[in-house]
């Protein structure tokens, strides 16, 4: 009997003594959740000079770098690569922007008034008037003239501008006819207007006030008394 049942218990598999575990199967990956901002597909070039401009005006161009642009903007520093070479590129932008803007849209709109000579002299003075320093266009201005200070580069852009600037109004001083010099009169009145953006102790009424004073009583003298 007893070899019997040791024959049958032998047949029997022997049971281990803990289970074996069946591998779990692994969830799907799952692709993390992003934090960082996708670039803006509609964003040009154009909004990237336009919040550099803003900082420039605002701090200065040590300011103008491209991580606090992006923050403005709200887009990854690598979209500003999409546009851009570099930075170096951007300020170059920078300043293609304010020759255009200061100068050339300047004489474009003046022109397009069809007025006198007198008058276009008249419209520069109130166009520079509303663009006091601690405004955006004034701001942009003192900025970028600061700028040139330190940048041999963009003191040949400035210096380009304040040809141009002259020959502009020198242009006009000879349409008007006079017996002083037509370029002088151009330098003296452009170095009055710059000076007296600058003046803090004048509000902007008395500054547009003084340079038409200026107009007549200085500038546009010789003329008056010939035409009276």
């Amino acid at each position: 009997m007893k070899s019997n049942i040791s024959a049958k218990k032998s047949e029997t598999p022997v049971a281990s003594a803990k289970a074996v575990r069946q591998p779990r199967a692994r969830k799907p990956a799952t692709a993390p959740i992003s934090t960082v901002k996708e670039a803006r597909p509609d964003l040009q070039p154009s909004d990237w000079v336009r919040a550099g401009m803003k900082i420039l005006a605002q701090s200065g161009v040590d300011m103008v770098l491209i991580p606090p642009l992006a923050r403005e903007l709200g887009v990854t520093k690598g979209s500003f690569y999409w546009h851009f070479t570099s930075r170096e590129d951007l300020l170059m932008k920078l300043i293609d922007e304010w020759k255009q803007h200061a100068t050339l849209r300047v004489i474009d709109i003046v022109e397009r008034a069809g007025v006198s000579p007198q008058e276009k002299i008249r419209l520069i003075a109130f166009i520079g008037t509303n663009s006091p320093i601690d405004e955006f266009g004034g701001a942009v201005e003192l900025a970028v003239r600061n700028w040139a200070r330190v940048n041999p580069n963009v003191r040949k852009v400035v210096a380009d501008v304040d040809r141009q600037r002259l020959n502009y109004l020198t242009t006009l001083y000879e349409e008007i006819g006079s017996k002083v010099d037509a370029e002088l009169l151009a330098c003296m009145h452009y170095c009055f207007s710059a000076g007296l953006r600058l003046i803090f102790a004048y509000p902007e009424k008395q500054k547009l006030a003084m340079r038409q004073a200026a107009l007549d009583q200085i500038f546009f003298a010789d003329h008056l008394q010939k035409t009276a």
